[in-house]
C-alpha cells in the first residue's frame, strides 16, 4: 500500500508550462488538407500547445523553386535548367493555416529544393532532398528571399515571434547526406542568410537525436562568432529510432517479409514485427529524459535549449503509441520536465502521417495523439489533464518509484492530485493500491482515469473487431464513449483509497470544506 501525505505547508511553486511549448505534425504539403487543419485547430483549442513545427517546407511538393526543365517534355530543350522561379505562394498558404488554427509557425528549414542539391539522395517516403546545396550563395539567395517573403506576408512582428531551426537530425543518414562539418557549414551559410535580411529573427539548431553534437555545435558557433539564439535536440526512448536497423535484425526481417506475404498480413503489422522489441523496451530505466536534460543543459552553456521532438519510442507502427503505455509516459516526463528547459515539443499531433507508409486502420500505432479521424488517444487525454492542473504546484523530489504523484492547488483552497505508474515493461498489468491522507476533510472529489477502462479507444474499436476502416457513425460513438471524464466519488473521512493498474493515471479533484 503506498500511502501519500502531503503538507499544506510545503513549498508551493508557480507550475512550469514549458511541457506544451509545441507539437510536431509530419511534413508541410499535408498541411493543406482540411482534415488535419481540423485536427490542429481542435488540439490547440483543447490542449494550448503554442507551436508547431513540421518538416519539408522546402520538399519539392511545395513548388518553392521551379525550373523549366522540371517539366519533362521540355527538359530536353538547352538551357532549361537555367530557367527558373522561386515561389512562396504555398510556404504561405501552409503558415496561415498553422496561425489560423491557433498556433505559431517554429520553422525548421528543410529539406534542399532538388534544383539546388549537390546530389539526388532522399531519405523519407515524400521523397525529400537531404544533400547539401551545390552552391551556398545561390542557397543563401533562396533563404533571403524566403525570409523577405515571410515578413512581407505576415508582418515583421508577427515573424519575429517565430523560431527558425536548421534542418532536421542531421546526425543520422535517412535525414542529411554529409557528416557534422558539412552541417556546420550549412548552419553558418543558413543564419547569415536569415540573420542578414532581420537580426531579430531567433535562429538555431542543431535539431540532432538524442542529444548528440550539442556541445561540439555550442562550441563551434562561439569559436567562429556565428549567431546562435537557441539549441534544439530530439529525445526517443532508447537509440535514435527505437532499434536501428542492424545486420542481426535485417536476417531477422527475411522470414517474417516471406510469411507475413504469404499470409497477407499487412504493413503495419508487419513493421511492428521488425521493429518494436519489448524485450529491449524493459531494460529502459525511469528518468532517462530527465538525466540527459540535465546533461543537455550543461552543454549548452546557458543558451535556451528546446527538445524538439520527444515521444515514447521512434517506433513507427508500435501499439504503444495508441494506448496507455505511452499516456503513462508523456504525463510523467511533461511532469518531471526541467523548467530551465526553454520548450518541449511532443511528436506529433496526428496519425495523418506518411514518413514512411501511411497505414490505413484506425489504430496502427502512428506517432499521433489523435487518430486519422480525429479521434483523441490516451497520450490526448494525458495533455488534457496536464492542461487542467491549477498554477501552484507542491514541491516535490523525482522518485522514479512505482506509484508517483504530483499536487496542485488553486487561490480558492482546491487541490489537484495525478497518481500514475509508469512502467516500460509492455505487457505488464500489476495492481498498485495507495491510500491518500488529506489534511481536511473535502466537501467533493472528482475522479478522472486513464486506464483500460477509461479514455481507451482503441479497446472499443478492437471489441468491434479491428476493421481497417470505421465510418463516422462509429467514429462519433468512438469519441462520446470514450472521452475522458470526471466521476464524483466518496472519501473515508480525510481518505481517499483506491487502486491502479501498470502504466495507469488517475487524477483528483479536491474541493476543500469549509
Amino acid at each position: 500500500m503506498k500511502r501519500i501525505r502531503f503538507d499544506l505547508n510545503g513549498e508551493w511553486i508557480k507550475k512550469s508550462e514549458n511541457w506544451r511549448f509545441g507539437l510536431g505534425c509530419d511534413h508541410a504539403f499535408q498541411l493543406h488538407r482540411k482534415d488535419l487543419f481540423e485536427q490542429l485547430k481542435y488540439v490547440h483549442d483543447e490542449l494550448g500547445f503554442q507551436y508547431l513545427r513540421f518538416h519539408g517546407i522546402f520538399d519539392d511538393d511545395m513548388l518553392t523553386y521551379q525550373r523549366m526543365s522540371d517539366y519533362k517534355p521540355l527538359s530536353a530543350i538547352p538551357h532549361t535548367k537555367d530557367i527558373y522561379e522561386i515561389n512562396f505562394q504555398q510556404v504561405g498558404d501552409v503558415y496561415h493555416n498553422v496561425l489560423d488554427a491557433g498556433f505559431k509557425p517554429f520553422v525548421e528549414i528543410s529539406f534542399m529544393p532538388s534544383a539546388l542539391a549537390k546530389g539526388k539522395k532522399t531519405g523519407l517516403k515524400y521523397k525529400n532532398n537531404i544533400c547539401m546545396p551545390k552552391s551556398l550563395s545561390k542557397w543563401e539567395h533562396f533563404v533571403k528571399e524566403f525570409i523577405h517573403y515571410l515578413i512581407g506576408e505576415f508582418g515583421k512582428e508577427e515573424v519575429e515571434s517565430w523560431y527558425f531551426e536548421i534542418w532536421n537530425e542531421p546526425d543520422l543518414g535517412i535525414f542529411f547526406n554529409g557528416k557534422q562539418k558539412d552541417y556546420f557549414k550549412l548552419y553558418v551559410s543558413t543564419v547569415k542568410a536569415i540573420k542578414e535580411v532581420d537580426g531579430n529573427l531567433r535562429v538555431g539548431g542543431p535539431s540532432t537525436s538524442a542529444c548528440k553534437w550539442l556541445k561540439d555545435f555550442v562550441d563551434y558557433c562561439k569559436a567562429n562568432n556565428v549567431p546562435c539564439d537557441f539549441v534544439s535536440t530530439h529525445h526517443y526512448t532508447g537509440d535514435a529510432f527505437g532499434n536501428m536497423l542492424t545486420v542481426k535484425n535485417a536476417l531477422k526481417m527475411f522470414p517474417i517479409t516471406k510469411r507475413n506475404a504469404k499470409n497477407g498480413v499487412g504493413i503495419g503489422e508487419t513493421l511492428c514485427e521488425y521493429f518494436f522489441y519489448p524485450e529491449i523496451c524493459k531494460t529502459w530505466k525511469k528518468g532517462t529524459f530527465n538525466a540527459m536534460d540535465k546533461n543537455a543543459l550543461e552543454e549548452v552553456s546557458g543558451l535556451p535549449l528546446f527538445i524538439t521532438e520527444w515521444n515514447s519510442m521512434a517506433v513507427f507502427g508500435a501499439p504503444v503509441h495508441d494506448e496507455k503505455y505511452s499516456s503513462a509516459f508523456a504525463i510523467k516526463t511533461a511532469l518531471d520536465l526541467n523548467p530551465a528547459i526553454a520548450g518541449s515539443s511532443f511528436w506529433c499531433v496526428s496519425d495523418i502521417f506518411e514518413e514512411n507508409h501511411y497505414l490505413q486502420k484506425p489504430f496502427c500505432g502512428s506517432y499521433g495523439i489523435v487518430t486519422q479521424n480525429n479521434i483523441a488517444k490516451p497520450n490526448f487525454w494525458a495533455f488534457k489533464i496536464m492542461s487542467m492542473l491549477y498554477e501552484n504546484r507542491l514541491k516535490l523530489e523525482i522518485t522514479n518509484e512505482d506509484i508517483e504523484y504530483a499536487v496542485f492547488k488553486d487561490d480558492e483552497g482546491n487541490y489537484q492530485i495525478v497518481i500514475y505508474n509508469q512502467d516500460f515493461v509492455y505487457g505488464k498489468d500489476q495492481s498498485y493500491d495507495f491510500e491518500i491522507e488529506l489534511p481536511f476533510e473535502p466537501a467533493e472529489i472528482v475522479e478522472y482515469r486513464i486506464d483500460d477502462d477509461h479514455a481507451n479507444p482503441k479497446k472499443m474499436w478492437v471489441e468491434m473487431g479491428s476493421p481497417s476502416t470505421i465510418n463516422r457513425t462509429q467514429i462519433e460513438d468512438i469519441k462520446e464513449k470514450t472521452a475522458l471524464r470526471g466521476q464524483k466519488i466518496e472519501a473515508n473521512g480525510n481518505r481517499i483509497v483506491s487502486t491502479i493498474h501498470t502504466n495507469d493515471i488517475v487524477m483528483y479533484e479536491i474541493k476543500r470544506g469549509e
